[in-house]
């Protein structure tokens, strides 16, 4: 019986390995964005916070101001609201989605526009319970937290794709 299941373990680890996966690794900035500006148009969002750190991790050094040999990393908007999903019959919002958009825009160190604007646009769909209401807002915030991590990863994504050879 032991040797069935070795058997399978040593298969199952041939099988993963012949196919080509690997995990994730972090976001690499192609050498035009290794000097970076975040201009962002609202600097109470969540970007403004979390963002500089996930750049500086991705090997980009974050400059207080633009100038001569730095890069741009534009985000003109950045949303990030409830809206309602569906009504019950009693006229009470039943589920809401949490979207969450950005649209961003890189301009390396030249004036070169390398990442054209774009959007990009997250959502997550919830049900709100009118029993448990208190836990709602918890529901919320956790949302809130997960879109702004993906969020992050998702401009990171972006922008290390600039760097990858074009097939």
């Amino acid at each position: 019986m032991r040797i069935s299941w070795r058997a399978i373990i040593v298969v199952a680890a041939l099988a993963l390995a012949g196919c080509g996966f690997h995990l994730r690794e972090q976001a690499q900035l192609p050498a035009s964005l290794t000097r970076l500006h975040l201009a962002i148009a609202d600097p109470g969002s969540l970007l403004h916070r979390d963002l500089p750190d996930a750049l500086e991790r991705a090997g980009a050094q974050v400059e207080d101001a633009a100038g001569p040999g730095i890069a741009t990393l534009r985000i003109p908007l950045s949303t990030l609201a409830p809206e309602t999903l569906s009504v019950g019959a009693t006229a009470r919002v039943r589920e809401y989605t949490m979207r969450y958009r950005v649209e961003i825009e890189a301009v390396d160190a030249n004036g070169a526009v390398v990442l054209p604007r774009q959007l990009i646009e997250l959502s997550r769909d919830y049900t709100f319970d009118e029993t448990q209401a208190l836990g709602v807002a918890a529901q919320e915030d956790e949302l809130r937290k997960q879109l702004q991590r993906d969020m992050v990863q998702a401009i990171l994504r972006r922008l290390a794709a600039l760097g990858r050879p074009t097939v």
